[in-house]
C-alpha cells in the first residue's frame, strides 16, 4: 500500500536501511535489490534445509516464489517486502525456518498504524481481550467478526500464511498471532489509517480510537502462581505435585542450574511420598535434548532410547538408564500449541510409551524436527531468518508427521475463564485426579 498521507520525501531510496525503526518501516530499496534478496533467501532455504520439500511441494513453493518475485515493484516498500519474506519462509511449514517470531516486523511499525485492540484466537475466532484505548467503546470478551469490512475467518487464514509451523499445525499459528495481533491485522489489511470493527453486541461497526502508546502483555500472566520458567509446588491435598518447565533451553553452562532443579525437585516428590505428578510444559518452546532426557530419566522405569535419527549418529543409539528414584504415581502433562522443537520429543515418547496421561492442546511438532538452525542475513535489506539445517527424530515414530502430538484430553481455555485468569487445563487435571490445588 502506498500511503498517501504521507510526502513523498519520506520514501527513502537506500542500498542500506539502518535508521530508525520507523525509517525502516517507510523505506523504499531499489527493485532490483529487492529481488536480489528474495532470490538469495530462495535459494538459501532450499540448499541449507535437510528437506525443504517435507511438508509442502516443490512446485508450490516455486509457484509461490514467483508470484513474490512478480508482486515486486518500483515502489515496493520494506514493509511490503518483508511481509513477503514471511510468506515464503512460513510456505516450508517448518517450525525451525522462520523470520524469528514477529519482532522485527512489530519493531517499525508506528504505534498509529496499530490495530488498537488486543484479542485471543479461540478454535478460529477472535476476540477482544483488552481494548486498551477502545474501553468506552468495546467490552473485553466481545467476539469480532470483521474488521475494515474483512470477515475474521478471512483474516486468520491471510495471517496463517505468514507464521511458520511444524506441518499443518495451526494452534500454535493461533497463539502467534494473538500474542502480535496489533501488528498482524495492520500487516494484513496493508497498513490502514483507521480501524472499524464489527462486534457482539453492537448493531454497527466501531469506528476505534488509534494508539499512542503501547505495551505488549508479559509472556508470564501476573496471577500465574508460577512466575519462574522452572517451579515446583506441593498442592493442598499433600498428594499432587505440580512440576512447571516453561522452557527446556539450559545450554551448556546454564545445563546444571536446570539439572538441580529437577534432581531437587523429584527428590521433594519421593520424600513427601506423592501419588500424582502433573508436569506442565505449555509456552515450552524447547531446548537442548539433554534437557529433556534428564526429565525422561525421572519418569521411565526401564531403559529408554532418546532417539532414532539425529546430526550425532552415536546419540542415536544410545540407551538412557532411569533414575533410581524415578517417580512410580500417577503422570499428567499439561501441553499446548507453544511447545515446540524438542517439547514434541519429550511428548512424543512419553505418549508412544504411555507413561501417562496428555492434556491441553495439539503441540506444535511432533517426533521429526529440524533443528540446528542457521541464523542468516538477506544482504541488502538485511532482514534476518533462521533456516532448520539438521534431521533430528525421536524414538516414537508412531505418529503423523504432518499434525503436532495430540493430548489425550483436548481442553481449550475460553474466553471467559481467560478474562477470569482461570486456568481451564489445569482445573480439568486436577478434577481428574480429585485434587482441590490451592
Amino acid at each position: 500500500m502506498k500511503l498517501p498521507f504521507l510526502l513523498a520525501a519520506t520514501f527513502l531510496l537506500i542500498s542500506n536501511c539502518n535508521g530508525q525503526p520507523e525509517e525502516r518501516f517507510y523505506a523504499v530499496f531499489p527493485k532490483m535489490q529487492y529481488l536480489e534478496d528474495l532470490d538469495s533467501l530462495a535459494a538459501k532455504l532450499v540448499s541449507i534445509h535437510p528437506s525443504p520439500f517435507e511438508f509442502t511441494g516443490e512446485a508450490d513453493f516455486n509457484e509461490r516464489y514467483q508470484k513474490l518475485r512478480d508482486s515486486v515493484d518500483e515502489d515496493t516498500a520494506f514493509r511490503e517486502f518483508i511481509w513477503m519474506c514471511s510468506e515464503l519462509v512460513a510456505s516450508l511449514n517448518c517450525g525451525h525456518t522462520s523470520l524469528g517470531w514477529f519482532n522485527q516486523e512489530a519493531k517499525i511499525l508506528p504505534k498509529k498504524l496499530m490495530f488498537p485492540l488486543e484479542g485471543k484466537v479461540i478454535d478460529g475466532r477472535l476476540y477482544v481481550t483488552d481494548p486498551l484505548v477502545n474501553r468506552e467503546v468495546i467490552r473485553p470478551g466481545a467476539e469480532i467478526f470483521s474488521i475494515n469490512g474483512v470477515e475474521v475467518t478471512t483474516l486468520v487464514d491471510r495471517i496463517y500464511a505468514h507464521i511458520n509451523s511444524q506441518g499443518d499445525n495451526t494452534t500454535y499459528k493461533g497463539l502467534l498471532m494473538s500474542s502480535y495481533l496489533p501488528y498482524y491485522v495492520s500487516y494484513a489489511l496493508d497498513f490502514p489509517e483507521t480501524f472499524s470493527v464489527v462486534v457482539s453486541g453492537e448493531l454497527d461497526p466501531v469506528n476505534l480510537a488509534a494508539l499512542s502508546e503501547y505495551r505488549p502483555k508479559p509472556r508470564i500472566s501476573p496471577q500465574a502462581a508460577c512466575q519462574d520458567n522452572l517451579c515446583l509446588e506441593i498442592l493442598k491435598d499433600q498428594q499432587t505435585a505440580l512440576l512447571t518447565i516453561r522452557s527446556f533451553a539450559y545450554y551448556g553452562n546454564k545445563f546444571p542450574e536446570y539439572e538441580a532443579f529437577i534432581d531437587r525437585s523429584f527428590a521433594e516428590i519421593e520424600s513427601k511420598g506423592i501419588e500424582n505428578l502433573i508436569i506442565d510444559v505449555r509456552m515450552n518452546d524447547g531446548g537442548p535434548s539433554y534437557a529433556a532426557m534428564h526429565l525422561l530419566k525421572y519418569l521411565f522405569d526401564s531403559p529408554f532410547r532418546y532417539w532414532s535419527k539425529t546430526a550425532f549418529d552415536d546419540e542415536a543409539v544410545e540407551v538412557y538408564q532411569p533414575h533410581a528414584n524415578a517417580f512410580d504415581g500417577k503422570l499428567f502433562v499439561l501441553m499446548d500449541g507453544n511447545c515446540s522443537s524438542t517439547t514434541p520429543h519429550f511428548l512424543s515418547i512419553f505418549k508412544q510409551n504411555r507413561l501417562g496421561v496428555l492434556i491441553g492442546q495439539e503441540a506444535n511438532g511432533n517426533h521429526l524436527t529440524f533443528g540446528g538452525q542457521k541464523w542468516l542475513e538477506l544482504p541488502n535489506t538485511k532482514i534476518k531468518y533462521c533456516v532448520g539445517r539438521n534431521t533430528y527424530i525421536s524414538s516414537a515414530t508412531n505418529f503423523d508427521k504432518r499434525r503436532g502430538i495430540l493430548p489425550d484430553h483436548h481442553v481449550v481455555q475460553g474466553i471467559g475463564d481467560l478474562l477470569d485468569a482461570k486456568d481451564t487445563v489445569l482445573d480439568y487435571v486436577l478434577e481428574m485426579v480429585g485434587s482441590t490445588g490451592e
